[in-house]
């Protein structure tokens, strides 16, 4: 029988070639997964160690290093030297640590991004030559040590270098085993003196300060004479021990008035005890480092013993221009700032005055520096009009971001006419104000960081375009610290590749073209109004209509419906011979003009300076609110005691005293809180010069009680001024005329009654 092709258990060849091909297909299959899950397993493997080490190190650093001072620039004489502090930032005692220093003498730093990679720790740059190391035994939590590693001029390291510079430099803190505890990333900078190699013509830098302040203050004393004596009493103290001389006697009052408001001049307001001492550092820096140009602000300039060097001017108290733009003109003279006061000829008039032997400064040789915003068109146009050919730009200008180091200049027309930019070159200028170039970068949080930096930065922009003619200008911050500036003049004064330029030079040289296209992009940016600025102005404005306000509505002026000034002459003679002044009283000028000026005048300097380009400036506006607040108090109410009424009317007396050199008018309020208890409203009176006046208001009492009585200052117009006195009224009040009356004859008649029934009652028998 033949057997059935189609019997089961029985496979064809072609069965059988198709089940091998789709088992080798799967097979296939499963190889390509197999391969695919081995990488990804690998991936995983290498990159979850990679993160547990990146956690580690964010987490296992237990202690914090920060540079105090190194070698910004390394010669082959030199060596290098590191100090730092080591601070233990755990809860634990920090034992047997070793700080170790490493660079390496063959990396040269290939673009600025490579350099910030490193400052910030992200470029795992080898560092194996060793410069030096120390052993600490202890730091105890919360402590700090600071550590000294020095590396001589012949250390291996420092002798392997063939290239002149920057060069990394790596911080590392070990523990035991090896444990890192704490990085920092640094840079030195070498010198091409004694390497094989020839060095490449010097970069010409201009460095320039800016010197003014905004640590003004009111002299307390000056600011008392001020208030509570007139020029010519201010003049007879200065001759006893003051700071200026008498007028001659023989001038009329007025004259007085105006040689002693001359001779007064800035007294008032003055350096405060901190200013003063960083005052005393500018000073011996300009004598060091002749190369560094100055730009000083005339006002600051009239707080100076002797002539400081300077190269030029700024405004007058480091006006904000840039920001003044965006404003309403009219706001600031409401304030007491009009144009003319920080205009290139208010600043040049001043230096003539200050200095009278150092001649006018030139018009060319102002110029205006940026405030807190950045310059635009229209911000450059209205330093045009103020009279200044050229402004500068501290805090750098470029004209795109990764922008190679160029010459910080270029030139614009505006409405007003032509204008010269100055502008800084950023990184640097940002460095040398002491800032750090991010967060990030750990090395660069102090000022000795921030020197290293500037100085291996300087020198990449050296190297990154070696010969190109540039002229580079850093420019320090109004309020720098004079010990950075002395760090980074040092470095430079021995860094080959850098030529310390002037602003001469510097106006002079090439414009850079591209700088228009971002002022035009500014145009709108610096337009908005700023908060602070408002703000400032607000309280400026109120402070000074308070003295315009004394002036018409509270200085005594004669008048029908009150007092005459003559009508008090007697009294305020009697009280000035009381004061042992009356010569000076009989000298002084009866017109309160000058006397006025002067005091608008102290808070118009506060003013000015309160609306500076620094941040700390417009704190000075509470300054001059503090001039129109002791010129209202100067006029106060004297406390009352307490008083006490025994009957339905009483009087109160309140005395009103006024430490003004001149008659001031005054209405009186008193109100009570009581409907039972009442005064009469208001009294008016004329307190004569330094004197007093006493008035008196009527009490009407219905009932026994208590009350409080609101006692207050109100000037001709109606309004309040000065501090509010409160007293008290006790009323003790038992009865009134006709209760008592009734009361006496219902007692007589009853008496009457009583001895009536005495005389006539009937006796007993026993009596």
């Amino acid at each position: 029988m033949t057997e059935s092709p189609l019997r089961p258990g029985r496979r064809t060849p072609q069965s059988t070639r198709t089940r091998q091909r789709w088992t080798r297909r799967v097979g296939s299959w499963i190889t390509t997964l197999g391969t695919f899950l081995l990488a990804l397993a690998l991936t995983l493997g290498m990159a979850l160690p990679t993160a547990v080490a990146a956690q580690d190190d964010e987490h296992q650093h237990q202690a914090q290093i920060s540079l105090k001072s190194s070698t910004p620039v390394v010669t082959d004489r030199s060596g290098y030297t590191l100090r730092v502090t080591v601070t233990n930032t755990e809860s634990q005692e920090l034992r047997d640590s070793t700080l170790s220093v490493g660079t390496n003498a063959f990396y040269s730093f290939s673009s600025r991004t490579d350099m910030q990679s490193w400052s910030e720790g992200r470029t795992r740059i080898p560092t194996p030559d060793d410069l030096d190391s120390r052993h600490l035994d202890s730091i105890k939590p919360g402590q700090s040590a600071d550590v000294t590693v020095a590396a001589a001029a012949d250390n291996t390291a420092l002798k392997k270098m063939v290239t002149w510079g920057p060069k990394p430099v790596r911080l590392t803190l070990t523990g035991k085993d090896n444990q890192v505890l704490a990085e920092t990333w640094t840079f030195l900078t070498r010198t091409w003196d004694g390497l094989p190699n020839a060095g490449t013509p010097a970069m010409s830098m201009t460095m320039v300060l800016p010197l003014t302040t905004t640590g003004w203050t009111v002299e307390e004393k000056s600011m008392k004479a001020l208030m509570t004596q007139t020029d010519e009493a201010v003049a007879e103290s200065a001759k006893n021990g003051g700071n200026s001389a008498s007028p001659p006697a023989t001038k009329t009052p007025d004259e007085q008035d105006q040689t002693a408001t001359a001779a007064n001049e800035g007294k008032v307001i003055t350096l405060s005890r901190q200013a003063t001492k960083t005052q005393d550092a500018q000073r011996q820096l300009l004598t060091r480092h002749s190369a560094l140009q100055v730009l000083a602000d005339p006002t600051y300039l009239t707080a100076f013993n002797e002539h400081p060097r300077v190269n030029g001017l700024i405004q007058p108290a480091d006006f904000d221009i840039s920001t003044y733009a965006g404003q309403d003109p009219n706001r600031y003279i409401q304030a007491g700032i009009a144009p003319e006061s920080w205009s290139t000829k208010a600043g040049t008039d001043l230096y003539a005055r200050t200095f009278p032997d150092q001649g006018k400064v030139e018009t060319d040789r102002a110029y205006a520096w940026q405030g807190r915003q950045e310059w635009s068109m229209d911000s450059v146009t209205e330093a045009r009009k103020a009279g200044y050919t050229h402004v500068i730009a501290p805090r750098g200008f470029e004209a795109g971001a990764g922008a190679s180091a160029h010459t910080g200049k270029f030139t614009v027309n505006t409405q007003a006419g032509q204008v010269t930019i100055l502008s800084a070159q950023r990184e640097l200028s940002n460095l040398a104000q002491g800032n750090p170039t991010s967060t990030k970068a750990t090395g660069e949080q102090t000022q000795a960081g921030q020197v290293a930096r500037f100085m291996a930065q300087s020198a990449f922009y050296q190297m990154e375009q070696p010969y190109d003619q540039r002229d580079l200008m850093v420019c320090f911050d109004t309020d720098q610290d004079s010990q950075q500036v002395e760090q980074i003049m040092a470095g430079l004064e021995h860094a080959p590749w850098i030529s310390l330029g002037s602003l001469d030079s510097l106006d002079k040289a090439a414009d850079y073209s591209l700088g228009p296209s971002r002022l035009q992009e500014n145009r709108e940016s610096d337009s908005k109004q700023n908060s602070s600025t408002v703000g400032t102005l607000d309280s400026l404005t109120n402070s000074r209509q308070d003295i315009t306000r004394f002036s018409n509505a509270i200085l005594a002026a004669p008048s029908s419906s009150q007092p005459t000034a003559s009508a008090t002459t007697g009294k305020s003679d009697s009280q000035a011979l009381a004061r042992q002044d009356a010569d000076t009283t009989a000298r002084q000028s009866k017109d309160p003009t000058n006397w006025l000026q002067r005091i608008t005048k102290a808070h118009d300097c506060l003013a000015l300076h309160a609306l500076g380009g620094t941040k700390s400036a417009p704190a000075l506006a509470d300054q001059a609110r503090a001039v129109s607040d002791r010129l209202l108090d100067g006029i106060r109410i004297t406390p009352s005691e307490s008083l006490t009424v025994v009957s339905e009317t009483a009087s109160m007396p309140v005395t009103v005293s006024n430490n003004h050199p001149y008659p001031v008018y005054a209405r009186v309020s008193a109100k009570t809180d009581s409907m039972e208890i009442v005064t009469s409203r208001t009294a008016d009176t004329i307190i004569p010069a330094r004197s007093e006046a006493q008035v008196t208001f009527k009490v009407r009492v219905a009932t026994a009680g208590q009350a409080n009585v609101d006692i207050t200052l109100i000037d001709r117009n109606g309004k309040p001024f000065g501090q509010t006195r409160r007293a008290r009224i006790t009323s003790n009040l038992r009865l009134s005329d006709m209760s008592g009356l009734i009361i006496v004859v219902i007692a007589v008649l009853l008496g009457m009654v009583g001895l009536w029934r005495q005389f006539h009652r009937k006796k007993d028998p026993d009596e």
